[in-house]
């Protein structure tokens, strides 16, 4: 599953999102533009912009190759478009 992340709790209103990857068991494997997940036993400890590649992520689509990710209070700044790269 993929998530956007608006912000990182503690950088509120710091323009601070990712964009958060999880496997089938609902565990965080990957951070776009974010921390590495750690955890402590099954708590993951807390995630945050780590790139400056987004402002206020707000919702993600996956289509065959491509990821979109619109962002919200960003300037009116069009969806990022986001490819594999081979």
């Amino acid at each position: 599953m993929y998530a956007a992340v608006l912000q990182s709790n503690s950088r509120q209103r710091a323009q601070s999102g990712f964009v958060t990857i999880l496997d089938k068991n609902n565990k965080v494997v990957s951070n776009l533009a974010g921390s590495t997940p750690q955890y402590q036993g099954n708590q993951i400890q807390e995630m945050y912009q780590t790139i400056k590649a987004f402002q206020y992520p707000h919702d993600v689509l996956i289509d065959d190759e491509r990821m979109y990710v619109a962002q919200w209070n960003s300037g009116k700044t069009y969806p990022i478009k986001l490819e594999p790269v081979v």
